[in-house]
């Protein structure tokens, strides 16, 4: 009997668990799919809200001499979004979603598309955390290539 008693309190124990992170690899995906749909709708405010306020981008620069790894503050890049009226839609694919309590991280393939036409692609990496009240990007790492970008709008 209290071997039974002991399976099932770890089934319900287990389950819960199954349960919450699939909750929270549901909400962060939800905040990034926000990020997306405010870039596609110029809609900087919506985009806003899904930023913690010290929020930054990652990135690798190779121009010019060798690789050297910058940082950026989100916040012009979200006033450009205030004035592309439209012009901008990123179009993630084959998304992971990784969750433990507060913490995500969300890899996706992407392809951005500027007035239309397939501008770049590559690969985001959107680290988020989730401060009580709703998941926060803190930083968005990505990569760059403009040469056989996938269509995944098939335009």
């Amino acid at each position: 009997m209290k071997i039974r008693i002991a399976v099932a309190a770890f089934t319900v124990m287990t389950l819960t668990s199954a349960d919450l992170r699939a909750q929270d690899t549901a909400g962060a995906l939800a905040a990034v799919e926000q990020m997306f749909e405010g870039m596609r709708t110029a809609d900087s405010d919506m985009v806003r809200a899904v930023f913690a306020s010290d929020a930054r981008f990652a990135m690798v620069d190779s121009g010019q001499g060798p690789a050297a790894v910058r940082f950026q503050s989100v916040d012009g890049w979200i006033e450009a979004i205030g004035r592309s009226e439209g012009s901008w839609n990123e179009q993630i694919y084959d998304v992971e979603v990784l969750a433990d309590g507060n913490m995500a991280v969300v890899w996706a393939p992407y392809t951005f598309y500027l007035d239309g036409r397939i501008s770049h692609c590559g690969i985001n990496s959107i680290a988020m955390l989730h401060d009580g009240a709703g998941w926060k990007v803190t930083q968005i790492s990505d990569t760059r290539a403009a040469e056989n970008c996938p269509d995944p709008l098939g335009l």
